[in-house]
């Protein structure tokens, strides 16, 4: 297990000012020659090893000096030492400038895997669109006194969470970016993006050492207790940090419906931040859900057709729905026909009842709870589902095999021949600005 001593990185408001590295000769401590030398083979070449104090033997002569790099042939020398039981464990390793910036930037490997060239990922599009160093923003954060020893204990054990982070954390500082770009934030603008930035990095730490994080995340938000528990590690492990950010982990997943989508309403201040994290949650949520492709849709399709539709239900704010358009305007015509199709699910009185199917060519709306007193309830030629199935824009709703009573809502389905025409009228008449109906 690797510590850190009280060297001072910044000052103790860090997250709100400079992230630069302040001066000092911290160590890294180890009890356990063992983890000393699996720290120095994950360094590698990277930085140089500098030890802070000597080791010593067992009868505390001194065998190698304070200041002494460590290299290949050294330590060959002290597992021999080490292996005939002559071998004093605890060993500390200098904090140096160079050891540290290795570190920091090993780590942001891993954490910046989004960002690799090859595949559709929404974070690179917010990185592009960025006039603020996200990557920059982050790699600060990392370099924090009490952010790094976590941190690299996460890539040292190659946990799988931290990718995850990553793509949180830079998705939620370029939508809250984007937001801010469009808005009179004024002062509080670049902290609302860092806010969701230091979220986004710690939003689902109580899920790390955990192989099955993602199904927890996708179908077991509620049940995990993860969010709550992720709140709790900020405040008790990072009590430096603003108090702000474990109140935004606590709301990263968004259950219930808060917003008319038909109505553009301000936000403001850690409203901003919290709206980002959970839009970046939702979706790199749904780019791992694994819907059946039969439909004929790619994954980026898929994606802004359940993202559609998680606007159109109300679930985020109707700003970002402008925002999503913008950045990704080659599936704006997708994005638009789910939003029509979520906004006809938002009228069922029994939220989240209904649910339209079959996907993504909605002919249908199923009763998804069977709610035989709803005026909209139909048992007349009910649907059957012979498989279970997934729906996009409903994380962690499985319809079981069965009988479905219909929806009469049905009848306000857009037709899928008039989805171009939809997304095109919603354009010439101003939708990217969400235009409130009057």
């Amino acid at each position: 297990m690797v510590e850190s001593d009280n060297e001072e990185i910044g000052k103790p408001a860090a997250e709100e000012g400079t992230d630069a590295e302040g001066a000092g000769s911290a160590a890294f401590k180890f009890t356990a020659f063992r983890e000393f030398l699996k720290f120095v083979e994950y360094v590698g070449e990277a930085a140089p090893v500098e030890l802070a104090e000597p080791i010593q033997d067992t009868a505390g002569a001194m065998l190698v000096q304070k200041a002494n790099h460590v290299r290949e042939s050294l330590i060959k020398n002290l597992w021999k030492f080490f292996n005939a039981g002559n071998l004093n464990e605890n060993i500390s390793v200098a904090g140096t400038k160079a050891l540290r910036t290795a570190l920091r930037d090993k780590i942001c490997h891993s954490l910046f895997k989004c960002l690799e060239p090859g595949r559709f990922h929404v974070a690179q599009a917010l990185v592009d669109a960025s006039q603020v160093n996200l990557r920059a923003m982050v790699a600060g954060i990392v370099e924090r006194k009490d952010a790094l020893p976590l941190f690299l204990k996460l890539d040292q054990m190659e946990d799988p969470i931290l990718p995850h982070l990553g793509e949180v954390a830079i998705t939620a500082g370029g939508l809250a970016e984007q937001y801010v770009k469009s808005s009179q934030i004024g002062a509080s603008a670049r902290e609302s993006i860092r806010h969701a930035v230091f979220a986004g990095l710690f939003h689902d730490i109580a899920l790390a050492d955990d192989a099955d994080f993602l199904l927890k995340d996708i179908e077991q938000a509620a049940q995990s207790g993860h969010i709550e528990q992720s709140a709790r590690f900020v405040r008790e492990n990072l009590p430096e940090l603003n108090p702000v950010i474990a109140q935004l982990i606590e709301h990263h997943h968004r259950d219930s419906n808060r917003y008319d989508p038909d109505v553009d309403t301000q936000i403001k201040g850690e409203q901003v931040s919290e709206e980002a994290l959970a839009l970046a949650e939702f979706i790199l949520i749904q780019l791992r859900s694994q819907y059946k492709k039969e439909e004929g849709m790619t994954v980026p399709e898929m994606l802004f057709y359940g993202l559609g539709r998680a606007f159109g239900q109300g679930r985020f704010h109707p700003r970002f729905r402008s925002i999503a358009s913008n950045l990704w305007e080659n599936l704006y015509t997708t994005l638009h026909y789910g939003y029509e199709i979520g906004l006809v699910e938002n009228r069922c009185p029994f939220k989240p009842s209904a649910v339209a199917y079959p996907t993504p060519r909605c002919t249908q709306i199923m009763c998804h709870q069977r709610v035989r007193q709803c005026e909209h309830y139909d048992d007349q030629f009910a649907l059957e589902i012979l498989n279970a199935t997934r729906f996009p824009g409903r994380p962690g709703i499985i319809i079981n095999p069965g009988k479905y009573g219909k929806c009469k809502l049905a009848q306000f389905l857009p037709r899928e021949e008039d989805m171009k025409k939809g997304a095109l009228d919603w354009m010439e008449k101003g939708g990217r600005k969400e235009t409130p109906k009057k």
